[in-house]
């Protein structure tokens, strides 16, 4: 992908050394060009590292600059309509025949008011612009939350990064943001939604707009689309009215025509593990050209489904390839994942992502298509089912993957009170939105609403990101681009998690009825558990008594959580969370 970085120099001019080896360090994300230019007297440092997948780009170190000379550019991203863009808006205006997607995004800001440009993009993006006749910095982001930007103020420089990485070694002297850990032993993942594990690093939260005034100093932050306000009544009552196989074919058609903007030229690879959603995708894009490869990581002993992946074969090519990834090779990987992300692990599975981007590259693709997200936004994790059968309770979240625990180490902490408010004025949110629904549809929609848009746009989202990102590679999917989501929050439930089926359908209906489409009924398999060796990872771990977290959490012993929604595993979740913090606390307090 594309890594973006711009300071501000609040007091004197930047070291133009400096600046550039800063960017040079996100050359991994965009390795085919380095462009970058000075401004405001050497104030002003912005630059763009490019992994070049549209159009023919130049190759001097300029910047992209509109026609007008008004508005210069730094991206990250891609712009799945940007051809339907130019002929719309920009046909007599660009001289070029064969423009990138960066060249038709900088100058749609000559011709159309900025706040509109982001909501007429089909695509994944966060995006810099420069007014110099304004003196001012805008930043947008996508509101599905597939990029990140992280941002830093303080009274020496504003700094815009695509890696806090980047960030942190610029500036060197850094503090730890003993809150953001406090607050990850009180939820399943960890979830970080604007504060990071650094003070004055912030994340820009998903559909967010950002202004810097470079004359006055002055920061601010917006929401332009809020994804809360997609949710329709009458796009639900639409749906309700139809027959169900016209709905099957109604969103396999929205499928379809979004796969045929997403589907590049170049080569491509496809995650396909035999699991319904990454393999339906893989299906759907063989119908439109072929993937270099279809692969799945295999966890020896673990993967159990690796097995029956030769039956796919007969509907599916290329073949699957399984690679194996060994306890060592993860827990390898894995280490190397805390210098990418700059926290602790998302999620255990980052070891695996790693295998997977570094397969990719090494069969010379740019791009690869996942299916996370699937599981919160069609009700498809193993505990939905037996969670919102025996559902009683209405007024509250009771998925533990955008919610607090009841119980934890900081139950009474400030900081975890008010991520608890947080989260819990979040749910009375869409609780509202939801307000035409019956009262057990609306709690199970609002749950799996906020589970995606909190939950899976901060944990794989951004895991996939920074780990393909980091190896070159850019991940796409289908199932989480703006007009898709429009559709699924507004599915009546049935299409998710319907209870008057077979148990084998009762999961991703809606998924598996299309999945029928082109597979046979014994290829849906029972979902398997998370995969990867996260318990490996304590046992190479020097101290096992997670000193350093206990000391800097003030964390004294580990206690049953009778509160817990996974009473079985409480222990084992936990000594992973010590574990995760400990290796984050080493590489960034040593």
């Amino acid at each position: 992908m594309c890594g973006i970085f711009l300071v501000f120099s609040k007091n004197k001019k930047l070291d133009s050394k400096t600046c550039i080896n800063s960017a040079k360090n996100l050359f991994n994300r965009g390795p085919d060009i380095l462009k970058y230019n000075f401004f405001l007297r050497k104030k002003l440092f912005i630059s763009n590292t490019i992994l070049s997948l549209t159009g023919q780009p130049n190759k001097n170190r300029n910047l992209y600059f509109s026609k007008s000379k008004k508005f210069t550019i730094s991206f990250n991203g891609e712009i799945y309509n940007y051809i339907n863009l130019k002929n719309n808006y920009l046909n007599n205006y660009l001289k070029s025949k064969d423009p990138t997607d960066t060249e038709v995004l900088v100058n749609l800001h000559d011709l159309i008011n900025i706040s509109k440009i982001p909501k007429i993009i089909n695509g994944m993006f966060v995006y810099l612009i420069y007014s110099n006749k304004e003196n001012k910095i805008t930043v947008y982001n996508d509101p599905q939350g597939e990029k990140s930007v992280y941002y830093f103020n303080d009274k020496n420089f504003f700094i815009l990064s695509s890696t806090i990485e980047n960030i942190l070694k610029f500036i060197k002297n850094y503090q730890i943001n003993i809150p953001t850990l406090k607050k990850y032993f009180a939820t399943r993942h960890f979830m970080p939604l604007e504060e990071t594990c650094f003070k004055k690093i912030k994340l820009l939260k998903n559909a967010a707009k950002l202004e810097y005034n470079l004359l006055t100093n002055k920061l601010s932050t917006s929401i332009y689309d809020d994804p809360f306000n997609w949710v329709s009544e009458k796009k639900y009552t639409f749906f309700k009215s139809l027959k169900e196989n016209e709905v099957v074919s109604y969103f396999e058609n929205a499928l379809n025509q979004q796969l045929k903007l997403m589907v590049p030229k170049i080569n491509f690879g496809c995650i396909a593990s035999g699991g319904i959603d990454s393999t339906l995708q893989a299906k759907l894009i063989s119908n439109i050209a072929s993937a270099q490869v279809n692969l799945v990581i295999n966890h020896p002993k673990k993967d159990k489904l690796i097995k029956k992946l030769k039956n796919f074969n007969q509907y599916l090519q290329p073949d699957i390839t399984s690679f194996s990834l060994s306890k060592k090779n993860y827990v390898k990987n894995t280490l190397k994942a805390y210098k990418i992300i700059s926290s602790p692990l998302h999620t255990h599975d980052l070891g695996g992502r790693i295998k997977i981007a570094q397969i990719f590259k090494e069969k010379n693709c740019k791009i690869f298509f996942s299916a996370d997200g699937c599981d919160e936004l069609f009700g498809g994790q193993q505990l939905y089912y037996n969670l919102f059968c025996k559902l009683k309770k209405y007024n509250s979240n009771q998925s533990p993957y955008s919610s607090t625990f009841k119980k934890n180490f900081y139950s009474k902490d400030l900081e975890v009170i008010r991520y608890n408010k947080f989260l819990k004025k979040n749910w009375k949110k869409i609780n509202k939105k939801y307000f035409f629904l019956k009262k057990k549809e609306r709690n199970i929609q609002s749950s799996l609403f906020l589970d995606y848009f909190i939950q899976s746009t901060n944990v794989a989202n951004r895991s996939n990101d920074l780990i393909s990102s980091n190896y070159s590679i850019e991940a796409r999917n289908a199932f989480i681009q703006k007009n898709i989501l429009k559709i699924i929050i507004n599915l009546p439930l049935e299409y998710k998690i319907n209870f008057k089926v077979e148990k084998l359908m009762k999961q991703k209906f809606l998924l598996k009825k299309i999945f029928l489409r082109y597979f046979n009924k014994k290829l849906i398999f029972k979902k398997e558990g998370f995969s990867g060796f996260p318990e490996s990872l304590t046992k190479v771990l020097k101290n096992k008594d997670f000193f350093i977290t206990k000391k800097l959490l003030n964390i004294n012993n580990i206690k049953s959580n009778l509160a817990y929604y996974d009473k079985k595993n409480y222990k084992r979740d936990i000594i992973w969370k010590l574990t995760n913090t400990e290796f984050f606390l080493k590489n960034y307090m040593s």
